[in-house]
C-alpha cells in the first residue's frame, strides 16, 4: 500500500508575517531598505517634466519588496527640450537575497513615489531616467514585505511534520492509493479530512486501466481513517496480478487557506518555527531534517487531531 502525493498545497496553513507577529519575530529578518541614491541633470532632451524631482528605491527578493529607501537630493528640470534627462548613480546594492531593485520618483513638485524602473539584478549602478511623469506607475511600498528564507522553509518542514504526526492533510491537496488488488471490503484512505474522490481506477482482469464508475462505490469521509465502500449491491471487480492494481485519488484539506486550519494545528506550527529559528542548533538533525524540540504542552495541541484506531 502506498500514499503518494500528486499536488502540493499551494499556500502554508500560516503565513510568514503571522509567525512573526505571533512568535515575536523582530524586523531583524527582513532585508533592510536600501541607502539613497544620487540624482544628476543629465545633458540632452528628455522626456522628464520641467520641476523637481526626487528618488527612493526599494529592494525585492522571492518574498517581498521592502519600503521606499532614503529620499534623494532634488534634482530641478528647467528645459526638458534642452535638459530633459536624469541620470542616476551609485544604486544601492542589497544583500544576497535580492534579485531586483525598484526605482521610485515624483512627479515635478510632487511628494508621491512613483513606480519608474524595475531593475532586474543586483549589480547595476546606474541609470538614466528619460521617463515622462505621465508614464510613472504605482506607488512607493510603506510596509516591508521581504522576509529570512528561513522562515519559509521552517514553516513549510513545521507543516509536513505535523501532516504525518495527525494523518491529515492541511491545505487542499491531491493524493493517491494505491493498492495492488481491491481489499476484501472497505479501501482505507488513511488520511483526513477528505473532501472528495476524483477517481477510482483499477487494471482489470485483462491487465487494461478502468475508472471505476462513480456509482459503483461510496465515501465515508466521517469515519476515521476515511474509506471507500463499494455501493449496496456491487462488489469489487477483479484486477490483474500485478503491483500498484488500484489507483484512488483523492482531495483532501480542510480548504485553500489557512484560515481554515484548525487554530491548534496553526499555533503548533507557529512555536515550532520560532524555536527552530532562535535555536537552529536543537532542530536540525546532521542529515538537515527537521526535528521539533519536545514541547509537551505545544505538541498536545495536536493531540485531538491524531488518527487513532480503536
Amino acid at each position: 500500500m502506498t500514499l503518494r502525493l500528486i499536488t502540493a498545497p499551494a499556500v502554508e496553513p500560516v503565513t510568514v508575517a503571522e509567525v512573526m507577529a505571533w512568535s515575536r519575530i523582530d524586523t531583524s529578518s527582513q532585508e533592510p531598505a536600501p541607502g539613497g541614491v544620487t540624482p544628476v541633470l543629465g545633458a540632452g532632451a528628455g522626456n522628464v517634466d520641467n520641476g523637481a524631482h526626487r528618488y527612493r528605491v526599494t529592494f525585492v527578493t522571492v518574498d517581498g519588496e521592502t519600503q521606499a529607501g532614503t529620499i534623494s537630493a532634488a534634482v530641478t528640470v528647467i528645459d526638458k527640450t534642452v535638459n530633459g534627462k536624469v541620470e542616476l548613480t551609485a544604486i544601492p546594492l542589497g544583500g544576497a537575497v535580492v534579485t531586483a531593485r525598484k526605482l521610485y520618483r515624483t512627479a515635478a513638485g510632487g511628494s508621491a513615489y512613483l513606480l519608474l524602473a524595475t531593475l532586474g539584478d543586483n549589480t547595476t549602478t546606474a541609470y538614466t531616467d528619460t521617463i515622462a511623469d505621465s508614464a510613472l506607475g504605482a506607488g512607493a511600498p510603506a510596509v516591508n514585505t521581504t522576509t529570512d528564507p528561513m522562515l519559509g522553509m521552517l514553516i513549510k518542514a513545521a507543516r509536513k511534520v505535523a501532516e504525518n504526526i495527525t494523518g491529515r492533510g492541511f491545505i487542499t491537496q491531491t493524493w493517491e492509493r494505491v493498492l495492488d488488488k481491491f481489499p476484501v471490503n472497505e479501501l482505507e484512505i488513511g488520511m483526513l479530512p477528505i473532501q472528495s474522490i476524483t477517481s477510482l481506477k483499477y487494471y482489470d482482469s485483462a491487465g487494461d486501466l478502468q475508472t471505476l464508475s462513480t456509482a459503483d462505490y461510496v465515501l465515508d469521509a466521517d469515519t476515521l481513517p476515511g474509506w471507500v465502500l463499494p455501493a449496496y449491491g456491487v462488489s469489487w471487480p477483479t484486477t490483474f496480478d500485478m503491483a500498484q492494481a488500484v489507483i484512488t485519488r483523492f482531495v483532501a484539506g480542510y480548504g485553500s487557506t489557512g484560515l481554515t486550519v484548525p487554530a491548534e494545528i496553526r499555533m503548533w506550527i507557529s512555536v515550532q518555527v520560532a524555536a527552530a529559528y532562535n535555536a537552529p542548533e536543537g532542530m536540525m538533525s546532521s542529515s538537515g531534517a527537521f526535528v521539533p524540540r519536545p514541547l509537551p504542552f505545544i505538541d498536545g495541541l495536536l493531540d485531538a487531531y491524531r488518527l487513532r484506531w480503536i
